[in-house]
């Protein structure tokens, strides 16, 4: 593949995983500090070694598994400070976020589908609310409701759409 293909796949895949990666590192780094400063050699990694990356596979396991190492060998240099993890506890901490992850994109998905069921409206109250960070005293003068109606609605929602996706979990295993 061109030097420039390459280039741009590796930097349009680091981009898509880029919070994901940073969130693995932040679950397995306790200090933020720290996490960023593992991000940036994952980085550095993770663009030297895209030639070996099997571009068949996902690019998101792949980058954990070095996030992992890279993770685990600065725990190393730091093994003798007690506000570190020792290697046991990271790794099953390590497992645990990696199915955690694996199971987001389900979640994403199902959240699609559980929002499209919704009536228009309520789409249209969770859009102002969500997306278009409105507040709901504000969502309340241009709809014309009360706000402690708008708050109830709300709150009713997020119920109704963690229903939703628990059970298309449920329904999936």
């Amino acid at each position: 593949m061109p030097q420039s293909k390459t280039n741009s796949l590796f930097t349009a895949l680091l981009s898509k995983d880029r919070m994901r990666i940073f969130s693995f590192i932040r679950s397995l780094i306790p200090h933020n500090s720290d996490a960023e400063d593992v991000y940036q050699r994952v980085c550095l990694t993770l663009w030297k070694k895209f030639e070996e990356f099997d571009r068949d596979r996902d690019f998101f396991p792949w980058a954990c598994g070095i996030a992992f190492y890279t993770a685990r060998n600065h725990h190393r240099s730091l093994r003798h400070d007690r506000h570190y993890f020792d290697q046991d506890l990271m790794e099953t901490m390590s497992r645990k976020r990696e199915q955690h992850l694996a199971n987001y994109n389900c979640r994403i998905d199902y959240l699609h589908e559980c929002l499209s069921s919704l009536t228009s409206s309520d789409q249209k109250l969770l859009q102002d609310a969500v997306y278009e960070k409105q507040s709901i005293p504000e969502i309340a003068k241009t709809t014309e409701k009360s706000i402690q109606t708008l708050y109830n609605r709300m709150s009713f929602l997020r119920r109704e759409l963690a229903a939703c996706i628990s059970r298309k979990l449920q329904n999936e295993q």
